[in-house]
């Protein structure tokens, strides 16, 4: 459900945005409480009710809204006249109002505050009137809901983990790296991948766990003999002198290299497939080897075109992955032409590279050295130290210090068949990693109950908590012997423990995910490719608009940066080339060693995040701009306000014979004119043709009209204008502070959350709001630090 955010939307400027609520009818026969974007424009009528009757909530709706909303067609469904709401609506909402009621008035509240309703057209209750209306309607409501902090905690529904916090996990735990391979994608739901509502788990899913679990239980246990493979290198992939159609030639001493992919270091089979233009009193010889690693004697190559030979070799890989394979000739041999005779030339070509293996027993994974008593050690374990030490193991991957042997039987049981005791202690690991005590975040919390149907986390699932939103991931085993020697859960030790992980480089995982969500950045595609002889965008390129967000954003954690700058900063973290798209001096001898500097966009008209290309670029079609897209993207992401989905058959501008002369600035205002299209676009239009003076690659434009005029008169011209605009209201920081908890939570806030995210915004500092102050505000809070209980 959507928050009214009243409590904070103190001033006229506040009438950029309104909050949308989706919710149930208000009465019987009422489809839906519409969204912004389902309200008609509406038009002047000398017939209308005189305004200045309106006196209390009745004579009101009466007045201004029940002409639209009356029992006769009620526009968008909704009925707000007498026989539907009954004579004196507000008394009725505080005799019995449910959730779907509460949510339906949250909707009309904004509607008739925001100045959204009367629509344009109609009849204007005047400052006063609306005012006494807005105010007897947040007193009812308030009335009909009680004490938000009264409220029963919300639940937390079953998280399980995602592919991040899967990988991550066992980085963490094991030191193994890409482990998440496979896994099914992650379902969205409240804008972020890891809420649980969103989630699921097929019969389909857990095969793909369990396989998951099985390769990361062979990595880090080890695998004593990996199944023997081929891979092989033909001549036209082998780098040589040249290459021909018969092979790739050598015409010196050096050595011909053929890339291959093999699974680890250990021992193989080299082969190549050889024959050479013979010359001198001997026939050519060559070795085989790995880039850095075993050389083989020299073999004659007494071979011919007509009949080449192979030769062979098993030669040690110092590591796996790509690795380069050598076939190196080692006595060229040349005599030039003489009058009396041609010259002699001896060369050497190979047709092709091939490796066998791996030939050996892997040695044990570090995890599996350890259980046998180091490296280099004998057989496992007897079954005593295997059970203590699964145990053990059991306690960290689980996150239950209270774990006793016997939670381990039925894993053991699992393992019993398993031979040699290596391959037990495999299957133990992968059972482990695969068991819902793993893969779900369970909380039952500790001690009595309150009053909101809550108690609190225990010092393990604080830390738990603490570890999915700070780093993505699962307590280490630092993490998890911090949350044994004191309590985190309580708020000293949780904002403490809290300010320690943001610390952590791995912090720089919870930045990267809450940041690429919010801002709808995730997986965006911004390559481009150029139009009509412009330049385009390359991967590259690309790449680096994303990460100038990303430094931007870290920079505004571990800097304690101002919030607002996000909004209206006059400075970015950015590298040469993006400099020169922006038009701005690339300070080189401030940049760091990676090439990225913080660098100063005074005298252009970008500013905080809508100055950035990966914006610009994703709220773009490819060739133009989209002024709709853009200012949709500021409704939402920056001001938690986003509008519903049009409704069907309003969702596009297609050409027709009576647009096709228009500027898209004009078709716009004609797709206003449609009473489905009228109230979404006119919130958005004005804020989108505020950016028009950047281009569809994120350019600054000239020349552009960049004009705007809010739904409440007020007008801007161009980026700068804009902002100051967004500036002046404070609802940025309500919505980053709710998109903020909905991502430290995992679930959507509900009413019962109004008092948490008060408290959290008024935590911040007014002159300087920071990140960390409002990550910290969430962490402290009760919400964060107890469990709903039934």
């Amino acid at each position: 459900m959507r928050l009214y955010a009243g409590s904070v939307l103190r001033s006229p400027t506040a009438l950029l945005v309104a909050a949308t609520a989706a919710a149930a009818p208000l009465v019987a026969g009422a489809e839906e409480v519409p969204a912004i974007g389902r309200v008609g424009t509406g038009s002047a009528d000398p017939v209308l009710a005189p305004h200045a009757a309106a006196v209390g909530p009745r004579a009101f709706l009466d007045t201004y809204c029940v002409r639209c909303h009356g029992p006769e067609g009620p526009r968008a469904d909704v009925r707000l006249d007498a026989g539907a709401l009954g004579p004196d609506p507000l008394a009725a909402l505080e005799a019995g109002a449910d959730e779907d009621a509460l949510d339906a008035w949250d909707w009309i509240l904004e509607q008739v505050e925001l100045e959204f309703m009367p629509p344009p057209g109609e009849p204007e209750p005047g400052a006063e009137l609306r005012a006494a209306f807005v105010g007897e309607v947040r007193g009812a409501l308030a009335r009909a809901q009680g004490d938000p902090a009264a409220l029963p905690l919300p639940r937390t529904p079953l998280r399980r983990l995602t592919r991040a916090e899967y990988e991550h996990a066992l980085r963490d735990l094991f030191g193994i790296e890409h482990a998440a391979s496979g896994l099914p994608e992650d379902a969205v739901g409240h804008g972020f991948d890891h809420v649980g509502e969103a989630q699921s788990l097929s019969e389909q899913d857990f095969v793909r766990y369990l396989d998951a679990a099985e390769r990361a239980a062979e990595r880090i246990v080890g695998v004593r003999r990996d199944p023997a493979r081929v891979v092989r290198a033909d001549a036209a992939q082998i780098r040589a002198d040249r290459s021909r159609d018969d092979g790739a030639w050598l015409f010196s001493n050096r050595t011909a290299w053929g890339r291959l992919s093999i699974p680890r270091g250990g021992v193989y089979e080299v082969r190549a497939e050889v024959f050479a233009h013979q010359a001198g009193d001997e026939p050519a010889r060559a070795r085989l080897h790995f880039d850095g690693g075993a050389r083989s004697d020299a073999f004659d190559v007494p071979f011919e075109r007509d009949a080449p030979g192979v030769i062979r070799a098993e030669l040690t890989a110092p590591a796996g992955g790509d690795v380069r394979v050598g076939v190196r000739f080692t006595n060229d041999y040349y005599l030039p032409a003489t009058e009396d005779a041609p010259a002699i030339d001896r060369n050497l070509a190979i047709r092709w590279i091939e490796v066998r293996g791996p030939l050996d027993d892997a040695p044990l994974g570090a995890f599996a050295a350890e259980m046998a008593g180091g490296e280099g050690a004998g057989p496992l374990r007897a079954e005593r130290a295997l059970r203590r030490g699964l145990v053990e193991l059991a306690r960290r991957v689980w996150r239950d210090p209270a774990l006793v042997a016997r939670d381990v039987d039925a894993l053991l049981a699992l393992t019993e068949r398993a031979q040699p005791p290596d391959e037990r202690l495999r299957a133990a690991v992968a059972g482990l990693l695969v068991s819902p005590r793993f893969l779900f975040r369970a909380e039952e919390g500790r001690g009595p109950l309150d009053a909101r149907s809550s108690r609190s986390l225990t010092s393990v699932e604080t830390a738990t908590r603490l570890a999915a939103f700070l780093w993505q991931s699962v307590p280490d085993p630092a993490l998890l012997e911090r949350a044994s020697r004191v309590d985190l859960s309580r708020e000293s030790q949780a904002v403490r423990c809290a300010l320690d992980m943001l610390g952590d480089p791995r912090s720089e995982a919870f930045v990267d995910s809450f940041g690429a969500q919010w801002l709808q950045l995730r997986g965006a595609s911004l390559a481009r490719d150029g139009v009509d002889g412009a330049p385009g965008i390359d991967r590259a390129e690309a790449a680096r608009m994303l990460e100038e967000t990303h430094r931007v954003l870290l920079d505004s954690l571990r800097e304690r940066r101002s919030l607002w700058d996000l909004v209206d900063g006059a400075s970015s973290v950015i590298d040469a080339a993006l400099a020169e798209r922006y038009g701005v001096d690339f300070p080189a001898e401030a940049a760091g060693a990676d090439g990225w500097a913080r660098v100063s966009l005074e005298g252009t008209p970008r500013r905080g995040l809508l100055g950035h290309a990966s914006v610009l670029v994703h709220t773009s079609e490819p060739g133009r701009t989209s002024p709709v897209l853009r200012g949709k993207w500021v409704l939402e992401a920056l001001l938690d306000s986003a509008p519903p989905p049009p409704p069907p058959g309003a969702d596009s501008l297609a050409p027709s014979d009576e647009t096709k002369d228009l500027s898209f600035r004009e078709q716009l205002e004609l797709h206003r004119a449609d009473v489905a299209c009228a109230a979404c676009h006119q919130r958005m239009d004005p804020i989108g043709f505020g950016l028009e003076s950047f281009g569809p690659l994120g350019e600054v434009r000239d020349a552009v009209d960049a004009t705007g005029v809010l739904p409440d008169g007020r007008a801007f011209d161009g980026p700068l204008e804009l902002i100051a605009v967004l500036r002046e209201d404070d609802r940025f920081l309500d919505a980053f502070v709710a998109r903020l908890a909905t991502y430290a939570l995992g679930r959507g806030l509900e009413r019962a959350d109004r008092a948490f995210l008060d408290g959290v915004r008024a935590g911040l500092d007014p002159e300087h709001p920071t990140f960390e102050r409002a990550v910290l505000g969430v962490v402290a809070s009760q919400t964060f630090r107890r469990v709903r209980v039934d």
